[in-house]
């Protein structure tokens, strides 16, 4: 019986070790494996990012904390059937002339003593002040206020600084001379003896500005801690755009013809979005702080309108008596601060490729 032998295959001697690895295997090589599929690099990010549980719980309360505001104080309102700003009688203590507590249902009689069925309400959180207003609406009207403060001026100064460092890093020479020295001036400028002097002056008919949408105060607090916050976004654009700008990407834009506008906007700031981003968060949560901090002064968000900062301010009159006057608007700055910086934190290092985490 006659046998065949197989003729084996002959490979160059400059094919390498590869080619005579998969000679020898044969077909059975890679069988049953899947193949393996490229990530992109938002892909990569979100997968190092949902592994950081606790910058996905801050993201998660940041979600909470918006709807609470934007969503839940209508529907409370709704529900308990007064707003924030009406004034009850019974809001304080007859006895006492203080604020009630927690929990307390009480009489919708226009003065004490009035005669007739005038019904109740609750005031979850208790009064506010003398006035006898609900605390528990005026706080979450105040998350309303608050955030839109601190996100608007966010926009604004990131707006005004990735404009302004990019620039100064693309182009060089006198612009960025220019650009450096408003930034020096911007940082050593006293913007607390400023805001006094626009609050005694001009403010009344600042605050008036709402493009009938925001609360009275909100568009000057927004204009003033914006265009006071460009800086430090503005020089970490700037140190982003000095390293880029002789790359070879925009050595080859520049040799097609593009102009320098376009390579800032098409070529530079895609490049930013990570380092924005990341700053973003954390720029909120110290417009969250700065706003609590001026309208605890007396100079940022003014009564009636609430905001943590003004809740906060009635706290002081009764620390002793009703303490929670202080902890509920505190409690609300710390843990939104907070929030906003752990996600920051973990945004941060998802858009690092050399993360450990």
């Amino acid at each position: 019986m006659a046998t065949h032998e197989t003729k084996p295959d002959i490979i160059s001697s400059g094919a390498g070790l590869a080619a005579a690895v998969a000679l020898e295997s044969g077909p059975e090589l890679g069988e049953g494996t899947e193949p393996v599929r490229a990530r992109g690099y938002w892909e990569q990010v979100w997968i190092r990012f949902r592994k950081d549980k606790i910058a996905i719980a801050g993201g998660v309360f940041i979600i909470l904390l918006i709807l609470a505001g934007f969503v839940g104080a209508p529907i409370a309102a709704h529900l308990l059937g007064h707003g924030p700003g009406d004034l009850f009688t019974y809001g304080l203590d007859p006895n006492t002339q203080l604020p009630v507590g927690p929990m307390t249902h009480i009489s919708l009689a226009p003065y004490v003593g009035a005669t007739g069925d005038f019904g109740t309400t609750l005031l979850v959180l208790g009064g506010d002040s003398q006035l006898g207003r609900d605390e528990f609406l005026r706080l979450l009207y105040g998350t309303q206020v608050s955030l839109e403060v601190a996100v608007l001026a966010t926009i604004l100064s990131m707006f005004v600084g990735v404009l302004m460092g990019s620039m100064a890093g693309y182009f060089g020479g006198s612009i960025d001379t220019i650009v450096s020295r408003l930034t020096d001036i911007t940082m050593a400028f006293p913007i607390l003896l400023f805001i006094i002097a626009l609050a005694s002056t001009a403010g009344p008919r600042l605050d008036s500005i709402t493009f009938g949408v925001f609360e009275h105060g909100v568009i000057t607090l927004v204009l003033i801690l914006g265009f006071f916050g460009w800086y430090y976004p503005a020089r970490i654009v700037r140190a982003q755009v000095l390293s880029l700008r002789e790359k070879e990407f925009i050595e080859a834009a520049r040799m097609v013809g593009s102009s320098d506008w376009r390579i800032i906007r098409s070529h530079l700031v895609p490049h930013l979005v990570a380092p924005i981003i990341v700053l973003s968060t954390i720029t909120v949560a110290q417009f969250v702080l700065a706003e609590a901090g001026l309208s605890f002064l007396g100079v940022g968000i003014k009564e009636p309108v609430a905001s943590w900062g003004s809740l906060l301010a009635q706290g002081p009159n009764y620390y002793l008596t009703q303490p929670w006057l202080i902890v509920w608007p505190g409690l609300m700055i710390l843990f939104a601060t907070l929030a906003f910086n752990l996600l920051g934190d973990g945004l941060r290092d998802a858009f690092d490729p050399r993360s450990s985490r």
